[in-house]
């Protein structure tokens, strides 16, 4: 069967690094949130330290989740960079 493709809304500074939005190769079977920043790593060198700080968190469907959650072709994807402020 043919691999389906996501798209992972990058937030903050991960979008200063490689774009708003970009597209992963998905099996059809979905993908562990964690192989899914391997991916990202991969395709976008620059998000290799960020991704894995282990501080970047995903929100698969508008839930924060975490990295042995499966995203599923389909599925809304965003992730989020530690923030700091007052």
């Amino acid at each position: 069967m043919a691999d389906a493709t996501v798209r992972v809304e990058l937030c903050g500074r991960l979008a200063d690094m490689a774009g708003r939005e970009v597209a992963v190769a998905l099996p059809e079977t979905g993908l562990a949130v964690a192989d899914l920043f391997a991916a990202l790593a991969r395709a976008h060198p620059a998000l290799e330290t960020p991704l894995a700080s282990g501080r970047v968190r995903a929100c698969v469907n508008e839930v924060i989740v975490p990295a042995t959650a499966r995203v599923q072709p389909g599925d809304l994807v965003a992730l989020f960079p530690p923030v700091s402020g007052g």
